[in-house]
């Protein structure tokens, strides 16, 4: 079984201003301040295509749940993966995004997309949270799936501010 992940933001911006925020090396360390989570670039790769790599690690946010505690990496770190494709001739933005915690038995990932509306755009995150541990898995999925809504809920907010929405 898995627990699903998936939020939605619109906003006035366009999708390309909003894709422009979303890969720009400014936002890993913008998110950093915010959030205090030590975010840093690892790789930042712009292709011919026009689509891009992101990877940053960060911190694990605080208040784990202790059931979760001895399944997460010592360093407390996760590694997120945002790879976006180029833009569509429909004016859309498609891309896979991972989150990898080291050690842990644990596959979260799914699609993201950005879509333009009549007022601007609407940003997408689906996904799935999968974690491998018996009794345990269903509420750890549960918790993390949860997690990452919140956290999605957070960058939202700090994109509208970004954006100056």
């Amino acid at each position: 079984m898995s627990a699903p992940v998936h939020s939605t933001f619109s906003s006035p911006a366009t999708v390309e201003q909003v894709f422009g925020v979303l890969t720009s090396p400014e936002w890993v360390g913008t998110k950093a301040e915010r959030f205090s989570d030590d975010s840093e670039l690892v790789q930042r790769e712009e292709r011919e295509d026009g689509g891009v790599l992101l990877t940053v690690s960060r911190k694990l946010p605080d208040g784990v749940p202790g059931f979760l505690q001895k399944f997460l990496p010592h360093d407390g770190r996760v590694v997120e993966t945002f790879d976006w494709g180029p833009a569509r001739p429909d004016g859309t933005r498609h891309g896979e995004w991972k989150a990898d915690i080291q050690g842990a038995p644990a596959r979260l990932g799914g699609a993201m997309r950005l879509d333009p509306t009549e007022v601007g755009s609407a940003y997408t995150i689906e996904g799935d949270v999968k974690v491998k541990v018996p009794l345990l898995g269903g509420r750890a999925e549960s918790y993390i799936a949860e997690m990452v809504g919140k956290l999605a809920a957070k960058e939202a907010d700090l994109l509208r501010d970004t954006l100056g929405l």
